[in-house]
This record gives structure tokens, C-alpha cells and sequence, in this order.
């Protein structure tokens, strides 16, 4: 094959050029194929389903397969370049619900889990910290990619090598909320607290973010109704957001959706919502178009019937950063793997107009965030301006000094 590319190095152009280029490729892709090592690459989606949805509202209540139906459509894509690889990957979910009564006793991980396997992590914190616990014991540990808990406290003060997200954090959430707020110059915030642990969490991170970029939380409230509001949101709305000093913006704290749709057009000034109601941040939606989401976007459509979601993307980031890994490493050792993906040879193209890197201090995956409200895009952070001596996506979410090292 070589020889023949010399050949074709040694030709006028206008002599059978476009032939003899298109030949020297498909050499190239069968020889790859032929003499790569066949790898069978099985990565396990474990998950729970314990969580109560309190949402009334059904286009608020997540889809049964949410997250693992992006992590098949990675599956599928991967599959698609890695049968010229000699890589085929597979999808195998562990559910929780399966294995153990998880509220009442300690969860036996060897029964169930592979020796070095490569794992996707759609666990709360209490379980991912008996994962992450076990996981530090074993002389050959896992790659455990984080796919859907936001708790900051994972990239600040808990970050271990084997641990990745792709998920982002509160803070870059909060953050890209932050800096919308900071370009509108919306500086005076009426906060709204959910007052769920999830809740508190997210609102401990907004009130970060305010400090951060200087806004003023002129007013919070706890959120304490536990009526249904379908028939009085007209009244009871109005008074609670009634505040004896004015503000700019309504921020809501409301991760289980019991609440917060209710907020919009409801409140005593007529004032923007944003959060987890109005305007939300988050890595994805089924609006979004542009470089080549689109093709994303009906390739998941015609594989599930329904519209890409967050989870789903941040399940789908996983597993394609997985295959690219053991297509540049040759290797499913998640020790090598994990080591690569936090290096600096390793940039994943997924769809946001830029390549998205892990941050190597504390494993989390930089990416813009989408601002959209329910049927269409408004923005996207980093907002223009915000600058960082190493890329502005770090200026979400935390840096290399505010986390372990």
C-alpha cells in the first residue's frame, strides 16, 4: 500500500490523480482493519430508580429511559467507525432496584459488577459514594464516567483519578445563569428555594455564583405550599413573590418540578423567571441545530421515538468519549484510559461548535451551556467577554484553585 502512495507522490496530478487517492484511502481502511486486533468493548450503564418524580405536570415528568437512551445511540455510533476498527461496543444496564434493597443495607459491588470495567454512573450520592469507596479498593479500579449527579462537592472536594463527568456541575449551571444575568444587567435576584436537600444544593451554588459576579439577592423565600396551585396560581403566586424591596429577575430553585412552571406570568412585578423554570441552563435541548445536532437530533429520534434530552446527551458524550479513547489507545485498561482522556491528546467533537475537553484537576468535562426556555434556544455560556488564561469555558464551574489537587 505504501509503495503504491509513492507511486501516486510521483505522479503529474492530471495523471489519474482522484483515483489513485481514492484507492490509497480504502487501502488504508482495509489494512487498518485487518491488521487491527479485534476488542470487544462492553461498557455498563448502572443506574437506580428510587427517586420520586413529583412533577403534575406530564411534559415535565423525565422519560422512562432517560440517559440510557443516549447511551444506546452512543453505543450505536461508536459501532458505526469501530467495525472498520475491529472494536465492537456493547451496552449492558445494571439496575440498582435488581441487586439490592438499597435503602436498607450496604449494596455487595463484586457480585455485580465487571473486573477493570468501564462503568456509566446514573447514581445519587449516597450510592455513588459506596461505589466510589469500593471502587478505592480495588488494585485495578474502574472508569467511572458521572453521567447525571450535579453535586458540586464531587469536583471540589471528592475527585479521584478514576472519576469523570460528563454531566455538568451546579456551579455551571448557576454559573451560566450568572452570566446571562451579569450581560442583561439583572443585578437584583428575588430567590425561591424548593427546600429539598437537591434544592438546597443548587441554591448553596447560585448563591456562589451571585458572589462571584456581584448580584444582589435582595429577597429569598422557602417554597412552602403543599397544595395543588392549578386553581389558585393566580392568587397565591402574586403574594408570595410580593417583596418589600423591588427586584430584577425571579431565580427558582425547584429540581423536581413541583413548582416552578406555576412561577412565569405569575409574578407581583412582571419580571423574568429563570432557573430551573423560564429560562434554564443546561447542556442540551431538542431545539438546538447547528454543527450537525441536527443529524444528532433525528438519529435519535428515529432510534426512540422522542426528542433528545439533557440526559440523554450527557449519557451520549460518555460513551462516545469512551470510544474515542480506545480508538486512539488500542486499549479498554481503564487506567489508561482515564489517563488519557484527562490528557491533553484527547478533544471530543460532539456537536457544540467546539471540542470539549476534561478538565484534569478534578475530571469534569468543559462544554458551553445551553440557555433555552421550553421551545426554542436564547443563549449560550460562556457569554461573550468572560475571559480565563486558559479557555473561557473555565469560567463555569470551578477552577484549578477552588478543588482538590
Amino acid at each position: 500500500m505504501l509503495k503504491l502512495c509513492a507511486v501516486y507522490n510521483s505522479l503529474k496530478p492530471s495523471l489519474l490523480g482522484p483515483f489513485f487517492m481514492v484507492l490509497c484511502f480504502i487501502l488504508f481502511i482495509v489494512s487498518a482493519s485487518i491488521n487491527a486486533a479485534d476488542i470487544d468493548v462492553k461498557i455498563y450503564h448502572l443506574s437506580h430508580n428510587d427517586l420520586t418524580n413529583y412533577a403534575i405536570n406530564p411534559l415535565l415528568v423525565e422519560p422512562d429511559d432517560a440517559g440510557i437512551a443516549g447511551a444506546a445511540l452512543g453505543i450505536s455510533d461508536s459501532n458505526t467507525t469501530g467495525k472498520f476498527l475491529g472494536q465492537h461496543y456493547t451496552l449492558h444496564p445494571i439496575h440498582l432496584h435488581d441487586i439490592a434493597n438499597v435503602t436498607t443495607s450496604r449494596i455487595d459491588w463484586t457480585k455485580h459488577l465487571p473486573q477493570a470495567g468501564l462503568i456509566l454512573s446514573d447514581l445519587a450520592s449516597p450510592y455513588l459514594q459506596q461505589l466510589l469507596a469500593y471502587n478505592a479498593t480495588l488494585s485495578t479500579p474502574h472508569l467511572l464516567i458521572n453521567i447525571s449527579n450535579r453535586d458540586n462537592s464531587l469536583r471540589q472536594s471528592q475527585c479521584t483519578q478514576m472519576l469523570l463527568h460528563t454531566t455538568p456541575s451546579n456551579a455551571q449551571i448557576t454559573d451560566a445563569l450568572g452570566q446571562w444575568l451579569l450581560s442583561k444587567r439583572l443585578n437584583r435576584v428575588f430567590l425561591i428555594d424548593g427546600d429539598t436537600p437537591e434544592d438546597d444544593r443548587w441554591v448553596t451554588s447560585f448563591e456562589r455564583t451571585a458572589k462571584r459576579y456581584k448580584l444582589k439577592i435582595e429577597a429569598s423565600k422557602k417554597w412552602t405550599f403543599d397544595t395543588d396551585l392549578r386553581r389558585t396560581v393566580s392568587q397565591d403566586i402574586p403574594l408570595f413573590t410580593q417583596t418589600s424591596r423591588p427586584y430584577d429577575v425571579v431565580v427558582v430553585a425547584d429540581t423536581h418540578q413541583r413548582f416552578g412552571q406555576y412561577v412565569p406570568y405569575n409574578t407581583y412585578y412582571p419580571r423574568p423567571v429563570i432557573g430551573t423554570a423560564g429560562l434554564v441552563a443546561d447542556t442540551w435541548h431538542p431545539s438546538i441545530e447547528q454543527w450537525g445536532a441536527k443529524q444528532l437530533q433525528n438519529r435519535f429520534y428515529d432510534q426512540h421515538a422522542r426528542t433528545m434530552q439533557h440526559q440523554d446527551y450527557d449519557a451520549y458524550v460518555a460513551v462516545r468519549a469512551i470510544a474515542y479513547s480506545v480508538q486512539q489507545t488500542q486499549s479498554i485498561d481503564p487506567t489508561q484510559l482515564a489517563t488519557f482522556l484527562r490528557s491533553e491528546s484527547f478533544q471530543l467533537a460532539a456537536y457544540k461548535g467546539r471540542k470539549l475537553t476534561f478538565r484534569d484537576y478534578n475530571g469534569q468535562l468543559r462544554m458551553p451551556i445551553e440557555l433555552t426556555h421550553p421551545l426554542g434556544l436564547v443563549a449560550r455560556a460562556p457569554q461573550e467577554g468572560f475571559m480565563h488564561p486558559i479557555t473561557d469555558l473555565d469560567t463555569l464551574g470551578f477552577d484549578r484553585r477552588e478543588v482538590c489537587q
